[in-house]
């Protein structure tokens, strides 16, 4: 019994110490300085912009209501959460039980930034919905849309839609 115990406090440990060796940290702040020269005072105001073309009723987004929390450029390797600086400035708005006419104003928008330079990329997600979208410039600039169907209740179906810039420098 003590070997398998051994084994298992070996087996852990090596698995843990795999883990830490996996997270890929991000670029610094000074890196983003260096190779794009994007700060956040510059990417906000693109990102309020785009927002406002995607979203299906008029909008308007100030540039103090584009965050950057919870949307840092590095992983701690710690916790796994995403930290920053760098940051990724972004916008997101929700609607609950959203029409089908907003659904297809949206989804009209979205593939309308396609004359603005942004391609849509293929879906990641399992579900395959096809509202879940991402259309990225070759900047580094998203757009994208996505909606959640929790458990079968349609009266509580959420569609958000979100503008987000790359990484950018404080």
């Amino acid at each position: 019994m003590k070997t398998a115990k051994t084994a298992l406090v070996a087996l852990t440990t090596a698995t843990l110490a795999g883990c830490g060796s996996l997270v890929h940290e991000g670029p610094t702040d000074q890196q983003i300085k260096d190779r794009t020269g994007l700060t956040v005072a510059e990417a906000s105001p693109i990102v309020a912009h785009n927002f406002g073309l995607i979203w299906p009723e008029p909008v308007s987004v100030g540039i103090s209501d584009v965050t950057t929390a919870g949307t840092g450029c590095r992983t701690n390797p710690n916790s796994l959460r995403s930290e920053g600086p760098p940051w990724r400035p972004r916008y997101v708005m929700e609607e609950v039980n959203p029409s089908q006419e907003f659904i297809d104003r949206a989804m009209t928008n979205l593939e309308a930034m396609t004359t603005r330079g942004f391609t849509l990329e293929p879906s990641q997600r399992p579900d395959k919905d096809p509202v879940n979208r991402v259309y990225r410039d070759s900047r580094g600039y998203t757009v994208s849309s996505f909606r959640l169907l929790p458990g079968g209740d349609p009266t509580d179906v959420r569609f958000s839609m979100t503008a987000s810039a790359p990484c950018a420098a404080e």
